[in-house]
Parts: structure tokens; sequence; C-alpha cells
């Protein structure tokens, strides 16, 4: 892990992860860049797509910055539209899904430096943002 210290991250120094099926992930913060005990970031959903149902090592915090979205955990899908917020605790299946007209932008906050994603389909845990994690696993 690295030390933490404090920083600055403009736009140009803010890397975005393609997650297949359109969807991007831009990493602001976690244990790798600043040594930080959580992670955030913002992805960014296009208009019909989702996410797959996963959970998380972690409890994790999703606002959305705009557009109009379905969350979907314990069976039911909920809506959820600007500056709304969910709150997912770690192992807890979830997903969301963009039912609106334009894209959907979350601002994401986990409680841990270093995350992992458990897609509930497989199984299978990935590193988040490492190369197996894609919005539609296969994608």
């Amino acid at each position: 892990m690295t030390q933490k210290r404090a920083m600055v991250r403009t736009l140009t120094t803010i890397d975005e992860f393609d997650r297949g099926n359109g969807v991007v992930t831009r990493l602001f913060f976690n244990a790798d860049i600043c040594g930080a005990q959580v992670t955030t970031g913002t992805t960014s959903l296009p208009v019909g797509k989702s996410v797959a149902l996963h959970h998380h090592n972690c409890d994790e915090q999703i606002v959305i910055l705009s557009g109009n979205a379905e969350t979907e955990f314990d069976g039911a899908r909920r809506p959820v539209g600007p500056m709304e917020v969910v709150y997912v605790p770690a192992g807890q299946n979830h997903c969301f899904h963009n039912v609106g007209t334009t894209p959907v932008e979350m601002l994401f906050i986990y409680d841990a430096g270093e995350v992992t994603r458990t897609f509930a389909a497989t199984g299978e845990t990935v590193v988040h943002l490492g190369s197996g994690d894609r919005a539609q696993p296969g994608r």
C-alpha cells in the first residue's frame, strides 16, 4: 500500500476504464493512488445498459449525479435519480440499470482502499477495475 498523502487530481490525470458495453469508470482515489482507505470515482452508464448483479468485499455508497436509474437488490428494483443515494453493505448482491433517456453518471464511494467485485451469476471474484471487471462479464 502507498503511504497516505494529500493530493489533487485533474481530469487529465484521472484514468478511464472501459468496462465494456459502453460503461466507463473513472478512478479518483484508492490505496494504490494515495494510500486512502476509501475508493472513489464515477461510472457512466449509457442509455439502456446495466451492470451485472454483483457484490463487493466492502460497503458501498452510490450517488446518482445525473440521469435516471433503477438499483436492484433483494429481488426488487427501486428508482433512483439525481442526488439520490444508495447504500449497499458488503456482500449484498446489487446492480444498476439505466432506465432513462440520457446517460447515468454515478459517484461511488467504497469504504476500503482495495475493492473486489464478485459476480452473482458465476461466483467469480475480480479486482475492482482489473482486467476481469466488466459491466457484463463475457462481453
